[in-house]
């Protein structure tokens, strides 16, 4: 693949029949980035709703859990330079759930400040940020829970 002469949203991902892969991807590296982050294996089924993307699930002494997860994605500058990440917090107020997860993908180079984003009443149980933190995409970072005590913890991208 890497010497493959593919179009650019080939390469990205980034054509309709490719949707379901991306997102696919994504939740993969949320649940990745919570397993590290919980310190048990939190695994996911791309089973998509209305209002989810897929279903995670991780074991406890005690029990198995499972949330309904919405991705959402700030997409790169060059295919819509004017989305910005307070306006995907803002779009959030649709949702509702005792058990609905938002994870909000960053994909635009720059920095991230969670202190510049305003937070609306939301209804959902927890808010994260994911995005790469080098240009190689082999660092990562999850900030969350945003609507409580956010911390963030960094992990290497999956090999």
């Amino acid at each position: 693949m890497v010497g493959a002469n593919l179009s650019p949203q080939v390469r990205n991902l980034r054509t309709n029949g490719l949707k379901h892969i991306r997102e696919f991807r994504h939740a993969a590296l949320f649940c990745h980035g919570m397993s590290l982050r919980l310190g048990h294996q939190v695994l996911f089924s791309p089973v998509e709703s209305s209002d989810y993307d897929f279903v995670a699930t991780w074991r406890t002494a005690d029990a198995q859990h499972f949330a309904r997860v919405q991705l959402k994605e700030l997409v790169p500058a060059h295919l819509n330079e004017g989305a910005t990440v307070q306006a995907l917090v803002d779009g959030l107020s649709k949702y509702s759930g005792d058990d609905l997860i938002v994870a909000i993908f960053l994909n635009r180079e720059g920095r991230f400040s969670l202190e510049e984003v305003v937070f609306p009443a939301l209804h959902i149980a927890e808010l994260w940020f994911v995005f790469a933190t080098t240009s190689d995409q082999h660092m990562w970072q999850l900030i969350g829970d945003a609507l409580r005590e956010p911390e963030a913890s960094s992990f290497r991208y999956p090999t």
